[in-house]
């Protein structure tokens, strides 16, 4: 896999995820090149900036370049879980905390929050909300103009995210979450209250009138849902649905007449009436946006649909490289064949997670709501025990993935014997109960 510089901010961020596979300190280097230090901050900065430019770095919530998907509290999220270093937490923690206030509308000149349902926005400064240059509802408003009335669901919902890592991250540091609080709670109630749609099962785009009051979801003229298909769904990226929504957003996710494929997930629901079989996203399976479903499945307990996301995945990429050797961009849901640019390493870059969680002994992985306080692993990995906190929802078991060397393993939580399954020989799934705050885990 060719992982190369990049100037997209997201797609940085994916290759930072790929890079903590290979090389943490690499991995540490690319999420540090896309942050910036911390002080009175007024605008983005773009990721080619001229020598004036440079001079004015100070200046800039972080650097941005194409789709405002914030990818590298993720990165440093994964560098947090595998180093433990308090020193990275002390240095990153500034840093994308502007970062976080200038997507959530509460920095300089950040106008993400422009409408009174406080639903956020990043068209003023990129066409692309989520990556998907031809998703249907994003191609409608741009062709119609709208983009100062309407918005998307995946930039609340990725700013809600933003703002539960920066709120582990601060309790972690001892410093106070409140402003996190406020973020999470108001626009997790304005998603609840403006976008979902009960009849379609998806959160909608959302439309306003000229002084900014939400008014209606946005339809397709046909009078469904105009937002069947990922970004409808990631509001479970945020953690912010009610059990009834998860089933049904699960069960959208992984039913073959919706939104799974052979290969994978489709980008737009199949049976939505703006489906169709030959986009570039529209009738596509990427595989970034199916590392952030892989881990909200783990945070919700369901092992089952995780691995089938992350072996589908590793199967499809691995069959199109062994036949023409190249890493493509995304692949088509009927044939599984790769398409698009044939150097692109990443957004494929999760492929590197998915083996590194199932197959690379030594290794700990947990969904996006565990922070990992302490992790020790045996010198030849026969052995591991970690102290987690989970800040994911009560009714929420969350399944915690351990690979070892391959043998028989017993496990422990809180000093009481917990079930393992053994998806491959060394690689074990436990789930743990729901009300979980904080706890051990010791396999032996």
């Amino acid at each position: 896999m060719c992982i190369r510089d990049s100037l997209y901010t997201w797609d940085s961020g994916f290759i930072g995820l790929g890079l903590a596979e290979l090389d943490l300190d690499r991995a540490l280097d690319t999420l540090n090149a896309y942050t910036t230090e911390p002080g009175t901050k007024d605008t983005v900065q773009s990721a080619r900036p001229t020598a004036k430019q440079n001079s004015a770095l100070p200046d800039s919530a972080f650097i941005h370049h194409g789709s405002a998907v914030p990818t590298q509290f993720y990165v440093f999220l994964e560098l947090w879980q595998r180093t433990r270093s308090r020193n990275l937490l002390a240095y990153f923690y500034p840093r994308l905390q502007q970062y976080h206030r200038f997507m959530a509308g509460r920095l300089g000149s950040s106008t993400t929050r422009s409408f009174k349902s406080n639903l956020l926005r990043t068209w003023d400064y990129f066409y692309n909300s989520g990556g998907w240059d031809d998703y249907p509802p994003q191609v409608y408003i741009h062709s119609k103009r709208l983009e100062s009335t309407v918005t998307p669901v995946i930039t609340t919902a990725q700013v809600i995210r933003t703002a539960k890592i920066m709120r582990m991250a601060a309790l972690a540091l001892g410093e106070d979450p409140a402003e996190y609080d406020a973020d999470i709670a108001a626009l997790s109630h304005d998603l609840q209250t403006y976008a979902w749609d009960e009849d379609a099962g998806y959160f909608s785009y959302v439309l306003h009138d000229a002084d900014g009051y939400p008014t209606d979801i946005l339809r397709h003229e046909s009078g469904v849902n105009f937002n069947m298909g990922l970004d409808g769904a990631s509001p479970l990226t945020a953690g912010i649905c009610t059990p009834e929504q998860e089933a049904r957003l699960v069960a959208a996710l992984m039913s073959p007449e919706r939104m799974w494929s052979r290969y994978g997930l489709s980008t737009v629901d199949q049976s939505a009436p703006y489906y169709r079989d030959d986009g570039y996203w529209n009738g596509a399976v990427w595989m970034a946006h199916q590392w952030f479903i892989w881990k909200v499945l783990l945070d919700l307990g369901r092992a089952d649909e995780a691995h089938r996301i992350a072996k589908t995945a590793l199967d499809v990429w691995q069959a199109e490289v062994a036949d023409s050797y190249n890493c493509f961009e995304h692949f088509i849901v009927q044939t599984g064949r790769g398409a698009g640019w044939h150097h692109f390493g990443g957004l494929s870059a999760p492929v590197l997670c998915w083996y590194g969680a199932y197959h690379r002994p030594g290794r700990l992985t947990v969904g996006l709501d565990t922070w990992v306080e302490s992790l020790t692993v045996a010198p030849d990995a026969t052995a591991l025990s970690t102290r987690l906190r989970h800040f994911g929802a009560p009714h929420h078991a969350p399944v915690v993935i351990v690979t070892l060397k391959p043998r028989a393993y017993q496990a422990t939580w809180n000093g009481k014997p917990i079930a393992i399954n053994t998806r491959y020989p060394g690689t074990l799934e436990i789930q743990l109960p729901q009300k979980t705050q904080v706890g051990e885990i010791v396999i032996y």
